[in-house]
């Protein structure tokens, strides 16, 4: 009996010397944002449909949270791009949203009201291709041809692969446009009237 009061005892001890020997981890809370994250949508043009469009950084605006942010553009429910633009060809009923997540795993999204720029009834497939821009490998130049509308003219707008606007001007007419880009892809979009045409080229 008296051996096991002896063994119960040591057993004790030992018991409550383990307890007091576990080391505590403090671990390091994640910074806190000083405002929540808030995406909000700032793209609000016409687009045409079936032609492809660059959405980017001067379509919406990214509030709060904690940077670095990660993307998920969604079109009808499924993942079109995890970058910062989305490039996408869009048609009527589509459901366009952006999905922002920062550094502490937080979420916001915005949704885009896309509206779709009137197409003329029954319109000549030749005159809506009737837009060229060439050459599609640029050095300094890109010359523009298209049947001249009266009273318009024609907005040449040229995006970077992030989405920004590098060039814009109006011409009344085909006419050679100088460009000073630097080496890497690019996308040239010409709009007059009801037609629209995006081509992709590559500066050198």
């Amino acid at each position: 009996m008296r051996t096991i009061k002896l063994f119960l005892l040591l057993a004790t001890v030992l018991v409550v010397n383990n307890i007091s020997a576990q080391t505590v981890v403090k671990m390091d809370m994640p910074l806190q944002a000083d405002h929540p994250l808030n995406v909000v949508a700032l793209f609000d043009e016409e687009i045409p449909e079936g032609i492809q469009v660059v959405l980017g950084l001067m379509g919406y605006d990214v509030e709060g949270g904690m940077a670095p942010y990660n993307y998920e553009w969604l079109v009808n429910g499924t993942i079109a791009s995890t970058n910062d633009i989305l490039i996408f060809t869009p048609k009527k009923g589509d459901d366009l949203s952006l999905k922002v997540i920062d550094n502490n795993k937080c979420r916001a999204t915005t949704s885009f009201n896309l509206k779709f720029a009137k197409i003329p009834q029954n319109p000549n497939k030749e005159e809506v291709e009737g837009i060229e821009v060439f050459p599609t490998v640029v050095k300094g130049f890109l010359q523009i041809k298209f049947k001249p509308m009266v009273g318009k003219k024609a907005l040449i707008r040229i995006f970077n692969s992030d989405g920004r606007v590098v060039h814009q001007e109006y011409i009344s007419e085909s006419a050679q446009v100088d460009v000073n880009l630097p080496a890497g892809t690019y996308f040239v979009s010409v709009k007059i009237g009801g037609l629209h045409k995006v081509e992709k080229v590559i500066a050198l």
